[in-house]
């Protein structure tokens, strides 16, 4: 076992190795909101990981637009001639971009640097030529055709803003669902489709009034990509549908722990969601992200970025086996029949978002752990070329452990990765029955047995772990994730400490609560004192430079069948973004934290006032 979890990602980690490339990059660095001279152009680092996380593709299929996270670039592509013509420095962590129908303008979000910039594309190479900021943690980007208006989902804001990218100016922002993370326009421009990633549903916008035209639950998780039919009746995404079953290898086969979707919402009528599951018994799918349709609409695409593939859906020959209103466990039977309605194409690495050609055949795959954009014939179901956009020649320990981190390959029969749960290194909001907390519900009647996936933004600082603090070590933790969690082959010592050493480099965004002069307000002062005063006392479990004093403490949350005694209070860094609260996620916001069972234990002083619960809720949105 040993053996071959060592093989698995060695291979994994030579096949993500691209060719060292030094290209040409420029990015504004004026802090003025101006565009930057062409003297300050300079080189990219070779040994720097592009790790496109985003694409986009002109009208014409010539040019390809790519987000490199961590390089904080965007590279230019020639799709005909699979070349990089051009890449510039954007920001920090690009996450999401778009291109005008021309080619000739894009836009990119900058995941932590809370902007949009717009880049000019001339004679085959890129130029920032404005920016401007539009909220905490925007991901991603929609662009009209005429490359005029930007449409931007800003994750930590739960909203939608519009763009006029000629003026630089936000002309609207629109509420949805939690953590918006992909739109799409459709086809007409009349409709604006986004996902919410921790709200389970997908809002409907009227794109010319800027008004929600209809909110759709899909009773899915984790939800990615969103990609609007030609025909602009549907809208399909890629997501992850969590069951709550406890974690054993029977329930993970099963498809009862979790399990991946392809789900599909009606824009014109009524129609409840559908979904096809992606899952096949032994060889499961994980962490669906990307989804494309082609221009005929012939053709439907899921890029799956935990077990490193694509799958391709044929939609012209027989009816898809969509389920109406809910989900299958596993994939239907009848698309393992070999019809050639449902296949799967290996690509290695992590598959991200996804994009069909004109010519309804061509697939371009953003790869973020292979460095590289590839190229898929959809016909032949063939990986038939990769464009390397740069990596360093050696893959460094960090990134070992960062390739090991999305690997669904490390769990029982590939169902799921660490990423799976702790999405982007952070929390997807969700809690699972695994025995990490020494106890599991096998008939899944008793919710409390669940514990929330907690954010792993610097975990490194915070020991010791799991909600019950019984471990003091992260490399036997991790062993426990790997083994327990995942049901899957033991680690190595070496891939533990790859993976240690990726957790390491975890860090958080900076805070949108925090007042950019530094100067606290009379509330958030207010709310200080509270925290600090015998009343609340939140400062005797939730001190120190981490907001954790690492000791386990009664909280009134007892179970009378807990295996460990007491809680591990969690570092209250970052807390706004946390939801839902406590360790088994009942409470949905800060002020049911504060105001239910949990409350007898920190406001040992007595209740707290109205005033001060506000003023205190004020102070916590700030650390």
């Amino acid at each position: 076992m040993k053996d071959h979890g060592r093989s698995t990602w060695i291979s994994l980690a030579l096949g993500i190795v691209a060719v060292v490339a030094t290209l040409a990059i420029g990015g504004r660095r004026s802090s003025a909101g101006g565009p930057e001279s062409p003297d300050s152009r300079a080189k990219v680092q070779a040994e720097v990981h592009r790790s496109p996380v985003a694409l986009a593709l002109s009208a014409d299929g010539r040019r390809l637009l790519t987000a490199n996270q961590t390089a904080g670039t965007v590279s230019l592509v020639d799709a005909g001639s699979a070349k990089v013509l051009d890449e510039i420095a954007t920001g920090d962590r690009p996450a999401g971009v778009a291109i005008s129908a021309d080619g000739r303008r894009g836009a990119v979000a900058h995941w932590y640097g809370y902007d949009l910039a717009v880049l000019e594309i001339q004679n085959d190479k890129l130029r920032v030529v404005g920016r401007l900021e539009v909220g905490p943690e925007p991901r991603g980007v929609a662009l009209s055709r005429d490359g005029k208006t930007a449409f931007v989902a800003v994750g930590v804001a739960d909203e939608v803003a519009r763009v006029d990218l000629d003026k630089l100016a936000v002309t609207g922002r629109l509420a949805v669902g939690k953590e918006p993370r992909s739109l799409a326009l459709s086809p007409d421009e009349s409709l604006l489709v986004v996902d919410n990633a921790r709200s389970q549903n997908v809002t409907v916008i009227d794109a010319a009034s800027f008004t929600v035209k209809k909110t759709v639950s899909v009773e899915g998780d984790n939800l990615r990509q969103v990609a609007v039919a030609p025909d602009g009746r549907f809208a399909y995404l890629a997501n992850m549908r969590a069951r709550g079953f406890a974690v054993t290898k029977n329930n993970i086969d099963l498809g009862w722990v979790l399990g991946q979707r392809l789900t599909r919402v009606d824009l014109k009528e009524a129609e409840p969601f559908a979904t096809i599951s992606l899952d096949a018994q032994g060889k499961a799918a994980a962490d669906a992200h990307g989804v494309a349709i082609s221009p005929d609409g012939k053709l439907l695409a899921v890029g799956l970025g935990g077990s490193h593939e694509v799958m391709l859906f044929r939609t012209d020959r027989r009816r898809l086996p969509w389920r109406i209103d809910g989900s299958r466990d596993l994939i239907p039977q009848e698309l393992l029949n070999g019809d050639g309605r449902f296949r799967r194409v290996t690509l290695g690495g992590r598959p991200t978002e996804l994009a069909f050609a004109p010519d309804g055949k061509t697939l371009y795959v953003a790869n973020y752990l292979a460095d590289s954009v590839q190229v898929v014939d959809a016909e032949s179901a063939r990986l038939v070329e990769t464009i390397a956009l740069g990596a360093p020649e050696t893959v460094s320990l960090a990134r070992q452990g960062e390739i090991l981190f999305h690997d669904a390959a490390r769990s029982f029969n590939q169902w799921y990765s660490c990423n799976t749960c702790h999405s982007d290194g952070h929390t997807n909001g969700l809690h699972y029955d695994t025995l990490n907390d020494g106890r599991q519900d096998l008939r899944n009647v008793h919710e409390r047995s669940r514990k929330k996936s907690p954010t792993l933004r610097g975990v490194a600082k915070t020991a010791p772990w799991t909600w019950h603090g019984w471990q003091t070590s992260l490399e036997e933790a991790c062993v426990e994730s790997f083994t327990k969690s995942m049901q899957g082959p033991k680690p190595t010592h070496d891939e533990t400490r790859a993976v240690v050493a990726y957790l390491e480099t975890l860090e958080y965004p900076k805070n949108p609560y925090r007042a950019a002069d530094g100067i606290a307000s009379a509330k958030v002062e207010r709310g200080k004192a509270v925290y600090r005063s015998a009343k609340a006392a939140c400062n005797t479990c939730h001190g120190g430079p981490e907001l954790t004093d690492g000791k386990i403490h009664s909280t009134g949350l007892e179970e009378p069948d807990d295996a460990y005694e007491g809680y591990n209070p969690p570092s209250l860094r970052g807390v706004y973004d946390k939801y839902p609260y406590l360790h088994d996620a009942r409470s949905p916001t800060l002020r049911d934290a504060l105001t239910g069972p949990h409350s007898a234990e920190i406001t040992g002083g007595g209740a707290l006032t109205e005033q001060e619960l506000s003023d205190l809720i004020a102070y916590l949105k700030t650390l």
